[in-house]
């Protein structure tokens, strides 16, 4: 079974990785600078290239990334191994170039990915599924907004995975290693803090033992005091974050949150602008399963149910609660793994309607695919039908993405390989498929 994992996370690598964004985009950018300038001139500052982003720290008269570190730390090193190697090499005396946003679009974007996929499948292989594991584990995650951030160098990836290796320790009852992750999670995305008090609460309370919600507190502890450090040493202040000095004004005031409004609920729910339900189908039917075969009490007193409804609300509760440019509901990314995740495991134990469970993840797949060899991710917050407005109109005008391996290697026409990835992506789930059939039947 080990051969199987290891041909079925790599196959999911390299459909996740055929697509890798190399753009300019400000938060990709934003986070990939202070590895350029680490490499350049030794420190973080960014002042040399700070035109290239919008995402960026003013802090006395130098200029640094707002980003939560972690997904730039762990590129870094990498990209020096890369350098040291001369597979990097600097054009015009500047390191700055493709190079840095595919490696970072690869760790913190691809291999996360991939291993969604194959976490879902150890969770449900020994269930008696209504369809193959293989598919189970990989259409919903294909077929979500999810799928359209593998290959970028966006945090959420890395954040959301780290926060699903803490839930699984949770739910296992190893509270140390639940916080260290929840905690490292943060140091990718700083909203995930909302998850430390709430989960806390919940094992004292199920647990019915303080010292077991307090060592899942403890596993924390070791984020809480870089973060601490971290921020001191860029602002002056422990508990100043970055994000106060960001270059716009709106995040200067409580960073950015107030109350949510009717618009945004609506937007991150079920529109189709932002929704949640509307960029990961899968979960209109995980949500049906769960209140079918749980009840009310059961469901209230889940890990993930207080966690989704708090994180959601203070979502709703941000000023660009839309995540700018974006394709779904960015800004909810670490609890729609969660709940994609758990969604899974618990419709698996189910017999389903398999006509509903392909008509959703095959129209979340469509709809993420057709972003990919287009727009991806750039679709301008002003657009409230983002296929409609931006998506079919980039079809129409023949405008595909180039961001792919097939074309940025061998100068394939864009829109070739993109036909050409529904044909591996095909052919990978059929040879998955019967490769684990086999397996079973020996």
């Amino acid at each position: 079974m080990k051969k199987f994992y290891t041909i079925f996370f790599l196959v999911n690598l390299l459909l996740s990785f055929y697509f890798v964004d190399t753009w300019n985009n400000s938060n990709t950018t934003s986070r990939a600078l202070p590895i350029i300038s680490w490499f350049e001139q030794g420190n973080f500052q960014i002042d040399k290239h700070q035109e290239l982003t919008l995402d960026k720290a003013y802090i006395d008269g130098h200029y640094y990334t707002d980003k939560a570190p972690l997904p730039t730390l762990i590129v870094l090193p990498f990209f020096g191994l890369l350098k040291s190697l001369g597979l990097i090499q600097p054009v015009d005396g500047s390191f700055y170039g493709p190079g840095v946003y595919i490696l970072g679009s690869l760790i913190c974007g691809s291999l996360p990915f991939a291993l969604f996929l194959l976490l879902s499948f150890k969770g449900i292989k020994k269930n008696r599924t209504s369809l193959s594991p293989v598919i189970f584990s990989c259409m919903p995650f294909f077929g979500s907004f999810i799928f359209v951030f593998a290959g970028t160098y966006f945090a959420h990836m890395m954040s959301a995975l780290l926060l699903l290796l803490g839930y699984i320790y949770l739910k296992k009852s190893k509270f140390l290693l639940a916080g260290l992750f929840a905690g490292l999670a943060f140091l990718s995305e700083y909203t995930i803090a909302l998850v430390f008090p709430i989960w806390a609460i919940q094992v004292w309370a199920r647990q019915k033992s303080f010292i077991k919600g307090f060592y899942f507190g403890l596993g924390t502890l070791p984020a809480i005091i870089f973060i601490l450090a971290y921020n001191y040493y860029f602002t002056g202040s422990a508990f100043t974050m970055l994000y106060k000095y960001h270059t716009f004004q709106d995040l200067h005031t409580n960073y950015g949150f107030s109350l949510p409004t009717i618009e945004s609920l609506w937007g991150l729910s079920f529109s189709n602008y932002k929704g949640l339900f509307f960029y990961v189908p899968f979960l209109l039917m995980a949500l049906f399963v769960v209140f079918k075969n749980y009840s009310l009490k059961s469901v209230s007193g889940h890990y993930l149910t207080w966690v989704s409804i708090i994180y959601f609300l203070v979502v709703s509760a941000y000023f660009g609660w839309w995540g700018g440019w974006t394709y779904g509901p960015r800004l909810l990314f670490p609890i729609a793994v969660l709940l994609l995740y758990e969604g899974i495991l618990q419709v698996s134990k189910y017999k389903i309607n398999r006509p509903v469970f392909w008509a959703l993840t095959v129209f979340g797949l469509t709809g993420a695919f057709l972003a990919k060899i287009t727009v991806l991710y750039s679709i301008p917050t002003e657009s409230k039908n983002p296929f409609l407005q931006t998506i079919f109109p980039a079809l129409s005008n023949w405008q595909f993405n180039p961001n792919n391996l097939p074309t940025m290697i061998f100068g394939l026409d864009p829109l070739v390989s993109g036909v050409l990835w529904v044909v591996v992506f095909v052919v990978s789930m059929f040879f998955l498929k019967r490769y684990y059939n086999s397996i079973i039947a020996d």
